[in-house]
């Protein structure tokens, strides 16, 4: 479910980048299976908002490094803390 794009819509390297590390992390183990796609969705809308420097310099560089990690668990923590999806 994670990984699904819709046709003509493909998912930028950062909107992937956080959704991996989402997954990987352990953000997802308590969400459902049916709302992964709502989570994802609201993930990205969110990170792209909120946090658009870090998804702007994973787009640009293709890095991915310690920092960027750092970024990605603080605004995760952030997301599931005050968010819905």
């Amino acid at each position: 479910e994670l990984m699904k794009q819709h046709q003509y819509s493909p998912m930028s390297v950062a909107d992937m980048a956080i959704s991996l590390f989402a997954a990987n992390e352990g953000f997802l183990t308590d969400v459902t299976l049916n709302k992964v796609g709502d989570f994802e969705a609201a993930l990205i809308s969110y990170m792209n908002s909120d946090h658009s420097a870090v998804m702007t310099q994973v787009n640009e560089s293709g890095d991915f490094n310690g920092d960027i990690a750092a970024s990605f668990k603080s605004a995760l923590e952030q997301f599931k803390a005050t968010q819905t999806w």
